[in-house]
């Protein structure tokens, strides 16, 4: 029962948005009495804890890195790449962790950490837990940029000879961090 309210609460969550989600509605579409989703969860807050760590681990285990072909900068980029659909894809719940940013979320602090350990197997750093913390706004920032425009449908497409804007602003913030080059 558990995992049938957290699979329905995501689905309600993307539908109706982090401001219309309620556990009464949560129940309603379950056709359940409400106090069952508190016999399992003892608030809403710790229901969108358990979701948060649902989906962070389905993200982090997804991640397609292959050993030892790659280098560590470009695995750092199709970390960063596939965060930000994440991120659009959840943006209720990206939302949400946004706003509470002391709590710890164990599967959020994984893909903190493969970040941070790409980063700095990538190259030496005095700081590498604020070039983190920029990668992570720089995603943060620009999935939001997109997320508040109108989309006909849930992909962008492109033009054959036209690049893709955020990889190549990616590229570039990678570039000015891992390598200082300037910015032109």
């Amino acid at each position: 029962m558990k995992e049938k309210i957290t699979n329905q609460a995501l689905r309600l969550l993307k539908k109706e948005g982090l401001k219309s989600f309620s556990m009464r509605k949560l129940a309603e579409k379950l056709s359940i009495d409400p106090m069952t989703i508190y016999y399992y969860f003892k608030n809403k807050d710790q229901l969108l804890a358990e979701l948060v760590d649902v989906v962070f681990r389905n993200f982090y285990e997804g991640l397609q890195l292959e050993e030892g072909r790659a280098k560590e900068k470009e695995k750092l980029e199709t970390v960063l790449i596939e965060y930000r659909s994440f991120f659009i894809q959840y943006i209720d719940l990206s939302l949400y962790l946004i706003q509470s940013p002391n709590e710890e979320y164990p599967a959020v602090k994984l893909l903190n950490d493969l970040i941070l350990n790409l980063i700095q197997a990538s190259s030496p750093y005095e700081n590498p837990e604020l070039t983190r913390d920029i990668l992570i706004d720089f995603i943060h920032g620009n999935a939001l940029s997109v997320s508040n425009k109108p989309r006909k449908g849930s992909k962008v497409r492109m033009k054959p000879n036209q690049t893709d804007p955020f990889r190549e602003s990616l590229t570039i913030l990678l570039n000015r961090l891992f390598y200082n080059t300037r910015l032109t």
